[in-house]
């Protein structure tokens, strides 16, 4: 008579266990990978709203410099920088990466734009298409400039010596 071994095969799944702490890992690494989505956001807009200000003082500063008008225009989504040719016509400046146009991320945008001290602008464009634009020359524009975001505005004050000012939350940054 034969002996027959019988092999055990089992079938080994997960257990119950085994799944829950998967799902609970993949849930966490998860609700991570949500939350520095959304930081790197918020930092996005808030270094946007500092290169604007970079740009600005540096767009006063380079005006005087060359003596040469510089004119920012605010557009819908964003904004680009453009030069007075010999002409006497404005023209985008592309050729220079920091004045080169740029696109607002969201959740930012662009408020009021407000100039106290009124510098004397060149303004070429035809009726009908008035842009908001603020013109720098040898000297800068005393201007304010709303920029709002996710949670709520914050201001750049730019002052004649070129300065432009933070402020947010009621306190005043560099």
């Amino acid at each position: 008579m034969a002996v027959l071994i019988h092999t055990r095969h089992l079938a080994r799944g997960f257990s119950l266990v085994e799944l829950m702490v998967v799902l609970a890992i993949a849930s966490i690494i998860t609700g991570g990978a949500s939350l520095a989505i959304d930081g790197f956001r918020a930092n996005d807009a808030d270094l946007a709203v500092e290169r604007l200000r970079s740009v600005l003082e540096a767009g006063a500063e380079r005006a005087a410099v060359q003596g040469r008008p510089l004119a920012v225009e605010f557009l819908s989504d964003g904004y680009r920088f453009a030069q007075l040719d010999a002409d006497g016509r404005w023209r985008v400046v592309d050729d220079d990466p920091l004045f080169a146009p740029r696109t607002i991320p969201d959740p930012l945008s662009l408020g009021v734009l407000q100039v106290h001290q009124r510098v004397p602008t060149l303004n070429t464009q035809p009726a009908g298409q008035e842009r908001r634009r603020l013109t720098f020359g040898s000297r800068a524009p005393h201007f304010d400039l709303v920029v709002l975001t996710g949670h709520g505005s914050e201001l750049l004050r730019g002052q004649p010596n070129g300065q432009v000012t933070r402020i947010r939350r009621g306190e005043a940054m560099r």
